[in-house]
């Protein structure tokens, strides 16, 4: 069993900061960067900037949406904690449906090409999950299923730890790997598709990806069942999955109409 021993927070004199919140600040700015600099190959203009400060604000949103839904028990009775949003924390299956939304009304707004701006916030969009998900590791907050006879069990020993003691299957640590198999996937077909009408198909293949892994991954986790006998991550992973299938079957088909006849 590999042991992590780390304490969930960075103490600075009287402030405690996760783990969690610091590589989710990382993974941000180091997504938009990325996103940027993918953007850049076809928008030039200053409209970037809006159009990623959008995309952030939706992501946060969704992403404290979805937290919400995840832990409704708790917060079904007291409405006005579910408001305070420094308390409890984020779901990340909520962030590129937020962020989605506001890239639509952003991108609209600016006169900016929808899908080629969809396709590259979502190179950024799965570099900034992939660093973010190693503050989940450190924080252990995430609870698994118990594991045994594999090399990498793991358990949480610090006194402050949220994680627990184990072993335990180390889930975040398989959702990191695919987040990583995701950006490496979406970056090379981005970089074959761009400027091939019609774009967003690489948005397509992250939900479909994106959603897939989690709807599998969700099987090893202990979070609440919301509906159906299904974890809130797991259902937005099935919805994701079955939009991004139906939306890279529509796009490919309009691709198919758009060649020339010989």
């Amino acid at each position: 069993m590999i042991e992590i021993p780390f304490d969930p927070s960075v103490t600075l004199g009287s402030l405690r900061i996760s783990w969690h919140s610091i590589f989710s600040y990382v993974g941000l700015l180091a997504g938009a960067w990325l996103s940027f600099r993918c953007a850049r190959y076809l928008v030039k203009d200053l409209r970037i900037y809006p159009f990623a400060i959008a995309v952030v604000a939706g992501g946060l949103v969704g992403a404290r949406l979805m937290h919400l839904l995840d832990s409704w028990p708790r917060y079904a009775g007291n409405p006005v904690e579910a408001l305070a949003i420094w308390n409890g924390g984020i779901g990340t299956m909520g962030a590129p449906a937020g962020s989605a939304l506001f890239a639509y009304i952003a991108a609209r707004r600016l006169g900016l090409p929808l899908g080629f701006m969809f396709d590259t916030t979502i190179i950024g969009i799965s570099l900034g999950l992939a660093i973010g998900r190693i503050g989940d590791i450190i924080n252990g907050e995430h609870h698994a299923a118990a594991c045994s006879g594999l090399p990498w069990c793991v358990g949480y020993s610090h006194p402050a730890t949220l994680g627990q003691p184990g072993p335990v299957h180390p889930v975040v640590a398989y959702d990191l790997l695919w987040d990583l198999v995701i950006l490496g996937s979406t970056y090379a077909l981005w970089r074959r598709l761009r400027g091939r009408p019609p774009e967003g198909r690489v948005w397509m293949v992250f939900l479909l990806m994106y959603g897939a892994g989690r709807a599998i991954s969700s099987n090893l986790r202990l979070d609440p069942v919301v509906f159906a006998g299904l974890q809130g991550g797991q259902l937005a992973g099935l919805l994701y999955a079955l939009g991004g299938a139906l939306g890279l079957a529509w796009l490919s088909l309009r691709a198919r109409r758009q060649v020339p006849a010989a």
